[in-house]
């Protein structure tokens, strides 16, 4: 159990990391903003990214989901509360995973997004959650 938190560790502070770059203005892997919003937010008629806050807060929910997951190896009085966290840092990756297959695809027409939720968002998170 313990060598397989650390990968998935590593993928949600890597993730966080790249938020906080979109946050400060980063475009990659878009061309542009309008590029990278179509790739990595999608919806209809999607032309700007989330406000630098709001990639900031997903940044944060990152951060201290890998802290979670790294908390449930050390022994404490809290140890069933921070497994309690680990499980639902657990759910709401198998949520997001599971949701992002359910997409209506017509609204999203034309963006990268729709494909690469397919084949990388939603297994990914369908792979952390487990």
């Amino acid at each position: 159990m313990e060598v397989l938190i650390w990968p998935v560790v590593a993928v949600l502070v890597l993730t966080g990391v790249l938020h906080v770059a979109w946050g400060t203005g980063a475009v990659w892997p878009g061309r542009d903003a309008q590029d990278l919003a179509q790739k990595v937010v999608g919806g209809p008629q999607v032309d700007r990214m989330p406000s630098p806050l709001a990639c900031y807060a997903v940044a944060g929910a990152l951060l201290v989901a890998s802290a979670a997951l790294v908390m449930t190896l050390v022994p404490s009085d809290f140890q069933p509360l921070v497994r309690l966290a680990g499980f639902m840092v657990a759910g709401v990756f198998l949520l997001r995973g599971v949701l992002g297959y359910a997409l209506p695809t017509q609204a999203y027409s034309g963006q990268d997004f729709v494909r690469l939720n397919r084949v990388m968002y939603s297994p990914l998170c369908l792979a952390l959650g487990e």
